[in-house]
């Protein structure tokens, strides 16, 4: 006796729409609150870009440089302190939120759910964006207290520069989110990118001080580009004309890796889906 296997496949909405919201929102919030519930990481949160900025700033108050790339050395660190804690955003929430739903035991339900992959990586990268908020603004603070020589001549140039560094990030959250559940090895190569990130982001070293080749590599990060803006509108004053070359670097890159990041995220949806292959994940 034979038994006939079902041809019925499980579509999920291909478009974005107020079911998916609802569900970035939710993760965001189950996100804070898991953290929340931990004392540590409240504390840590903050105090940790406040650390991390007194060492760099007494290292380079140590060596007598006072600028960087023509950049208020104190200025040019606060703002690599603030595409730290947006990139660690990324690689720590967004990129491996489906890890953290296999790590809680929750993945079956976040598959089975009628919604998209890419939702839950967004949610989980708003929600440890919103919680890394505090340690932003320890970090302006912390600039402000060691001196730094902040020339925000437009303000809405900043803001958008922020805002543009914020949701690239998203981007590339995306982006690696399924490479990161494919590997296997969530943290092990979300520390391997940190470093190199950190150098070719141009957040402690200006770019321009990189070598030809390096400088290329670094051009294919979004978060480069938004970082470079950053530094001309909270440090040289630049206006949003100023800055569209960066501005449009950035959503050009970002889109490569929002396009490739849900075209892999909707193939790995769609394979688990119909093969049920969540035991190997």
């Amino acid at each position: 006796m034979s038994v006939a296997r079902s041809s019925v496949t499980v579509k999920t909405p291909s478009r974005p729409g107020p079911g998916q919201a609802r569900v970035v929102v939710a993760t965001a919030r189950v996100f804070l609150l898991r953290f929340a519930s931990n004392p540590i990481m409240v504390i840590r949160g903050p105090l940790g870009p406040f650390l991390v900025l007194l060492t760099f700033h007494l290292a380079y108050d140590v060596s007598g440089q006072e600028q960087v790339a023509g950049l208020d050395a104190t200025g040019f660190l606060v703002v690599g302190m603030l595409g730290t804690l947006v990139w660690s955003s990324t690689v720590w929430g967004a990129g491996n939120a489906l890890q953290a739903e296999i790590y809680q035991g929750t993945i079956s339900a976040v598959v089975a759910a009628p919604q998209r992959l890419s939702s839950v990586i967004l949610g989980y990268g708003v929600g440890s964006m919103l919680f890394n908020l505090p340690a932003l603004a320890v970090s302006i603070v912390t600039g402000f207290l060691l001196g730094a020589d902040f020339r925000i001549e437009h303000p809405a140039a900043a803001l958008l520069a922020l805002l543009c560094l914020y949701a690239c990030c998203l981007c590339i959250g995306i982006g690696f989110g399924g490479l990161f559940l494919l590997s296997r090895q969530s943290n092990a190569l979300s520390n391997f990118l940190q470093g190199p990130v950190y150098l070719l982001a141009g957040f402690f070293v200006p770019r321009s001080a990189l070598p030809d080749w390096l400088h290329l590599v670094s051009d294919v990060l979004p978060i480069s580009h938004a970082v470079d803006a950053l530094h001309k509108t909270v440090l040289s004053g630049a206006s949003v004309g100023q800055i569209w070359p960066q501005l449009g670097a950035t959503a050009l890159t970002s889109l490569i890796f929002l396009a490739g990041g849900m075209a892999g995220l909707r193939r790995l949806d769609d394979v688990v889906r119909r093969r049920g292959t969540l035991d190997l994940l």
